[in-house]
């Protein structure tokens, strides 16, 4: 995996921007869940966590293989599993004895529950139409798509793409990869696969994780200073581009398209995007992504996600007078009190142990005999 020789310095930097994306993400959900569904794209939010997620994952796999000469399975699973499991046990509980007292609607049964611990909360909800598990945490199918990526991933890195000396030939995998997910796609539709099954099962939705996997190891605006040189007018029409793709993709309501060619255009216009994003942080257009509110919310992103629904549709049950704005602003202010509780008490702490683990010597699984020098 390629990285230029400053990838070691910035091991311990945060890559700009990322939760200002972040941010617009998490708001595009929580704002279409809030009965703007028809005016705010959700969806598209949670794509963009995808292709986020896909770049972020392997830049730091490739800063790790730079540093180390491979990559540590062990420390990369324990890292994840301090990142996202305690922020979902918590929710979990909380969700599971907020509908045992009556406070919300639904409940767990055993399969649900272990559908949403276990990571297979996507294939669950598109087996038992969200049946099975309290109102308002179904949103862990999303998770469940990203779990799946981060089993799978990262011995196909290290087997596969680090077999491969050239950037391009990485990029080329990856691609095929998405390609054979968009073709997956269509032969559903054409099969009798159902809605749910195209819009929330790993094998149809990990092409848009792959995307931005692809940008991390072929152009990635942190790590490859000539990938990242200014474009000027090109960035601009680039941003254009992709603003319009996204925008097109929106309204255009052909169901074919809706279920299968959205996913993928959607992607791909998002991922340009990112990469403007980091690597013109400074610049104009787009440093507002790093303003502290926006930065903050994008910290805090993972809490609100996970808490929203559930606390919304308790604040629609028990204050059916509010009106929307009234219930929207309750919803929202309880959510990130909520998330803030999280942040300070349990992702923080979490987030300590996490950085050592990075400092930790790495026992780097390498492949067989030295890796080339452009993956060092």
């Amino acid at each position: 995996m390629t990285a230029h020789p400053s990838s070691q310095a910035r091991a311990g930097e945060a890559i700009p921007s990322l939760d200002g994306i972040r941010a617009i993400a998490v708001s595009l959900v929580f704002f279409a869940h809030s009965g703007l569904e028809n005016a705010v794209p959700g969806g598209l939010g949670v794509t963009i966590f995808f292709v986020l997620s896909g770049f972020l994952i392997t830049t730091l796999m490739r800063v790790e293989c730079g540093r180390t000469g491979g990559l540590d399975f062990r420390n990369f699973y324990l890292r994840r599993f301090l990142r996202l499991m305690p922020p979902l046990l918590i929710v979990t509980a909380a969700a599971g004895a907020l509908s045992a007292f009556g406070l919300a609607q639904g409940g767990f049964t055993p399969q649900g529950l272990l559908s949403v611990l276990f990571y297979f909360g996507n294939y669950f909800v598109i087996a038992h139409d969200f049946n099975g598990i309290p109102a308002g945490i179904g949103v862990v199918w999303s998770l469940a798509v990203e779990e799946h990526y981060y089993l799978l991933y990262p011995p196909l890195a290290l087997l596969l793409l680090l077999r491969l000396r050239r950037p391009a030939g990485r990029a080329a995998v990856l691609a095929a990869l998405c390609a054979m997910v968009l073709a997956w796609r269509f032969w559903l539709l054409r099969h009798g696969g159902s809605e749910a099954h195209l819009t929330m099962a790993t094998d149809t939705r990990v092409d848009a994780i792959l995307v931005g996997c692809l940008m991390a190891l072929w152009r990635n605006p942190w790590l490859d200073r000539a990938a990242a040189a200014s474009g000027g007018l090109r960035d601009s029409v680039i941003a254009a581009a992709c603003l319009a793709a996204l925008a097109a993709t929106l309204a255009y309501r052909d169901d074919t398209f809706r279920l299968t060619a959205r996913y993928t255009v959607q992607s791909l216009a998002i991922a340009p995007l990112i990469y403007l994003a980091v690597a013109r942080a400074a610049d104009a257009p787009f440093r507002w992504l790093n303003a502290r509110p926006l930065a903050y919310l994008g910290g805090v992103s993972y809490a609100v996600y996970l808490s929203h629904q559930v606390i919304l549709f308790m604040v629609q049950a028990h204050c059916p007078r509010l009106g929307w704005l009234a219930t929207t602003m309750l919803t929202a202010a309880l959510t990130l009190a909520f998330a803030e509780c999280m942040r300070r008490w349990v992702e923080q702490p979490c987030a300590r142990l996490r950085k050592r683990l990075h400092r930790r010597p790495a026992a780097a699984q390498a492949l067989p005999g030295s890796l080339p020098a452009s993956a060092r």
